[in-house]
């Protein structure tokens, strides 16, 4: 096992709040804990996985790990709701999207989803997946159609784009 699910959620809950305090109070432990926790794992990958600034940033390792926590936690989130150990919470799940998409058909499909909200990320279709790579996305909404690793691919449709122009426009 790489971490221990502890770890794990005391590396998301800082990156998440920000700083350890905020993370400690999120997860009920003191900040030395989750100090602790972050420092074991780091000993035992044998890398920082967090700057230690205001507020605390993943590195491109710990970016790599954070990705693996938030899988984690949405795993557990969907077992426990699919054995009726607990009823849904709501999990969060980072989505990036194109600004078209979000100004068109994005938000009334999310509208759908009950269960989980989006903390959306806007970017260019093109640089979607790069988020997927550094862990800061656990969804895209890409062009790119090969999987980036941990994750899949699943086509959403095919949109046409039409030229259009007023009378107006069009004779000048």
């Amino acid at each position: 096992m790489i971490a221990h699910p502890e770890q794990l959620r005391a590396l998301s809950a800082v990156v998440e709040h920000g700083t350890f305090d905020a993370a400690a109070a999120a997860l009920h432990v003191t900040p030395s804990a989750v100090s602790q926790r972050i420092k074991a794992l780091e000993q035992q990958l044998g890398m920082v996985l967090l700057l230690r600034t205001k507020p605390a940033a993943p590195t491109a390792p710990g970016r790599t790990v954070l990705r693996l926590a938030r899988q984690i936690a949405l795993l557990e989130q969907e077992t426990s709701v699919e054995l009726g150990l607990e009823a849904s919470s709501g999990a969060r799940v980072p989505l990036v999207v194109n600004a078209d998409s979000l100004a068109t058909w994005v938000l009334p499909a999310l509208a759908q989803v009950h269960e989980v909200s989006f903390d959306l990320l806007v970017d260019d279709q093109d640089h979607t997946t790069s988020w997927l790579r550094e862990g800061v996305a656990m969804a895209a909404i890409t062009s790119d159609t090969s999987p980036v690793p941990g994750c899949r691919v699943t086509p959403l449709g095919v949109m046409r784009y039409h030229a259009m122009a007023s009378p107006a426009f069009r004779d000048r």
